[in-house]
């Protein structure tokens, strides 16, 4: 009996010590459920936490999913989306930059 109360006790602290970890998006960063990133007209770049449901229903509506092998980069202050390619050497543009 006891080694059961051990293995649950040890797979709640696992749990509580990896969800904090989890929800700040893993390799992601901070970017999380409900995160806007927005380029303004001016050129500002600006992250949100959208809090309010309806926003987030109202910002879905019409939006697309990236498409796989598409990468976002700050550079000289603006926002670029970057398209995975295969390089000169024939290694892809984002196996070189995970090195």
């Amino acid at each position: 009996m006891k080694i059961w109360t051990t293995t649950i006790a040890t797979a709640a602290l696992i749990a509580a010590l990896a969800s904090p970890a989890y929800a700040q998006g893993g390799e992601g960063g901070n970017f999380v459920d409900d995160t806007m990133l927005m380029t303004t007209p001016s050129g500002k770049v600006i992250r949100k936490q959208v809090t309010d449901p309806k926003m987030s229903e109202m910002m879905m509506h019409g939006a697309m999913p990236m498409t796989a092998g598409t990468m976002m980069m700050m550079h000289g202050g603006k926002m670029y989306m970057v398209p995975d390619r295969k390089m000169s050497d024939g290694t892809m543009l984002h196996d070189m930059m995970m090195k």
